[in-house]
C-alpha cells in the first residue's frame, strides 16, 4: 500500500535517527542486490552442471536428471538448506533468469525484495507462458509502490483479471480440493487448516471475530477488568461464569474450538466457555454476510464479470448472485466503473453520515496507515484535517484509521494530508514520505489513458448533492 520513502526537505530532524533510518535502507537494498546475484549463481551453476554432466553410459537425458540431483544436494550443502528448499531455490533461479529477467533486475535493483518477486513467480504459475510477459509488466507496476501484504492481494487480481478460463470454471475445479488438514507443531500445539470456499471462510473467520469482541466487552462490563494497552488483554468473568480472558486472538481460538467440538458453556473438563451469552440468547447478530461489491450487469445476469468479496478478492458471478439473494440488505453506491471514486456522497455536517461511513470504510478496507492492515470495521474514522482546525466532513478529508495508529497521528510527530482521490501522503518524524492508495483505486484495473490530475483541491465541499443519495 505504500511507496518507497522519500526525505521530505528541511525535515529538521536527528542525525544520528537519520544516519540510523538511512543504513538501514542502505542495507535493504543491499541486500536485495545479494539475493538477485544469489539467483543468478544459482542458475549459472546448474546450467553448468547439466553442460558438463559426466556420460554415465544410459540416455542423454538421465545423465542431465542426476547431474541435477548432484548439484541440487551439492548447494544444498553450500547454502545450509534442505534440499526440498533448494528444488524450489533453482526452480525461482530459473525462472527470473530466464522468462521474469525484469523481475530479476527490479530485486537487484532494491525496488522490490524477495517476497515480490516469489509473489510473481507463485501467481505466474496459474497462468498460460503467453501471458507471462503481459502479467509480469503489470505486477511489477504494484510492486514498486506496495508492501507484500498488498501485493499478494493485488497480484491474484491480475492473475484472475488475465487467466483466460472463466472464474467460476477454476472454482468448480478448486471447489474439489476443499479438506481440512491438522498439522503437529511444537510445545504441545497444532495447526488445523480449512480449505474450503473463500465466502465461507470468510464468514467463519467474521463471526468468531464478532464474538470475541463480544467476549470482552461482556468481561469489561461485568467484573471491571484491567485491560492491558500494550497487548489488548481483557480479563474478567461474568455473572454466568463465561471468562472472557485473552487476547483477540487467543479468544478466536478458543471460541473457534468450542464452536467445532459443540462444547455447551461450561465445557465437561471444569473450563469455562469463552463464547459470550449473546451468542446463545441472540445467533442472528451474528449471521455473517460478507461485504461484496457487484456490477449491475452482473447483477441482473447481463455479464459475468467477477464480483468483489472484501477481505478475499475476486469471486465469480454466480456465488455473487447468489450471495446477493441471501443478503438481508443491500445499500447501493454510485461509483466511477474507471477508478471506483463515488459520484454522488451526502451533504457535509459535523456528524458523519451513515452512508457517507459506509462509502469510507468501503473504500478504504483497512486502515490506512503505511503497511497496516487492520479491518476498517475494526478501526475508526478520522478527519485528516482536525474539524476544529477547518477541516470537512467530507470524502476527501476522511480516512480510515486503527486505534493505535490514529493516537500516533494525534500523539506524536507523524503528519498526514490528503492529495486527492483518497491518497493520502504520511511524513515520519525523520522527514520520510510514504503515500497510501485507498483499496478501491489501488486494485482497480489500469486506465487506457493518462489519469486524472490529482489536487489538494479535492478538499473543498462539493457545491451540489442530490436531495436523495444513492445508498
Amino acid at each position: 500500500m505504500e511507496m518507497q520513502p522519500t526525505q521530505a526537505s528541511e525535515s529538521g530532524s536527528d542525525p544520528v535517527l537519520d544516519a540510523d533510518l538511512a543504513e538501514l535502507i542502505s542495507g535493504a537494498s543491499a541486500e536485495c542486490a545479494l539475493q538477485a546475484e544469489r539467483y543468478r549463481r544459482i542458475d549459472s551453476a546448474v546450467r553448468r552442471a547439466v553442460a558438463i554432466a559426466d556420460p554415465l553410459g544410459g540416455r542423454p537425458s538421465l545423465d542431465e536428471q542426476f547431474a541435477r540431483r548432484s548439484i541440487t544436494a551439492e548447494l544444498a550443502l553450500v547454502l545450509r538448506v534442505h534440499e526440498r528448499t533448494m528444488v524450489g531455490l533453482i526452480y525461482e533461479a530459473g525462472q527470473l533468469c530466464g522468462t521474469f529477467t525484469n523481475t530479476l533486475a527490479e530485486l537487484s535493483g532494491g525496488t522490490i525484495t524477495v517476497r515480490h518477486a516469489r509473489e510473481i513467480l507463485a501467481a505466474a504459475v496459474f497462468l498460460p507462458p503467453a501471458l507471462h510477459v503481459r502479467f509480469e509488466r503489470e505486477a511489477l507496476g504494484k510492486a514498486r509502490t506496495m508492501n507484500v501484504s498488498a501485493f499478494h492481494k493485488a497480484v491474484a487480481r491480475i492473475r484472475d483479471r488475465l487467466h483466460p478460463d472463466a472464474l467460476a470454471e477454476r472454482v468448480a475445479t478448486s471447489r474439489a480440493d476443499r479438506r481440512l488438514v491438522f498439522e503437529p507443531d511444537a510445545d504441545g500445539m497444532a495447526w488445523l487448516h480449512l480449505y474450503l470456499e473463500a465466502e465461507k471462510a470468510l464468514a467463519i473467520s467474521t463471526r468468531v471475530g464478532d464474538l470475541a469482541t463480544e467476549a470482552q466487552k461482556e468481561a469489561a462490563e461485568a467484573a471491571g477488568p484491567e485491560a492491558d494497552e500494550a497487548t489488548g488483554e481483557v480479563t474478567g468473568e461474568t455473572a454466568d461464569g463465561i471468562l472472557g480472558s485473552g487476547t483477540h486472538a487467543q479468544l478466536e481460538a478458543d471460541i473457534a474450538a468450542e464452536l467445532l467440538l459443540g462444547l455447551p458453556a461450561g465445557s465437561p473438563d471444569g473450563e469455562s466457555s469463552h463464547i459470550p451469552t449473546l451468542a446463545f440468547s441472540r445467533p442472528e447478530v451474528f449471521v455473517a454476510v460478507p461485504k461484496l461489491t457487484i456490477g449491475i450487469d452482473t447483477l441482473i445476469g447481463t455479464s459475468e464479470e467477477p464480483a468483489e468479496l472484501h477481505g478475499y478478492g475476486p469471486i465469480d458471478a454466480d456465488t455473487a448472485r447468489r450471495l446477493v439473494t441471501q443478503a438481508p440488505t443491500l445499500h447501493r453506491i454510485l461509483t466511477d466503473p474507471l477508478d471506483g471514486t463515488p459520484l454522488q456522497l451526502d451533504p457535509t455536517q459535523y456528524r458523519m453520515s451513515k452512508s457517507l461511513r459506509r462509502w469510507i470504510l468501503y473504500r478504504d478496507e483497512t486502515c490506512r496507515f503505511p503497511g497496516c492492515t487492520r479491518k476498517a470495521e475494526r478501526s475508526e474514522t478520522d478527519h485528516t484535517r482536525a474539524w476544529e482546525n477547518g477541516g470537512l466532513t467530507v470524502e476527501a478529508n476522511l480516512a480510515v484509521l486503527c486505534k493505535k495508529h490514529h493516537r500516533l497521528k494525534h500523539n506524536s510527530r507523524w503528519r498526514v494530508e490528503q492529495v486527492g482521490r483518497g491518497n493520502l501522503r504520511w511524513t515520519s518524524p525523520g522527514g520520510r514520505e510514504y503515500m497510501t492508495v485507498p483499496s478501491r483505486i489501488q486494485h482497480a484495473p489500469p486506465r487506457a489513458g493518462p489519469p486524472d490530475a490529482e489536487s489538494a483541491s479535492a478538499l473543498e465541499p462539493p457545491a451540489r448533492f442530490p436531495d436523495t443519495p444513492p445508498f
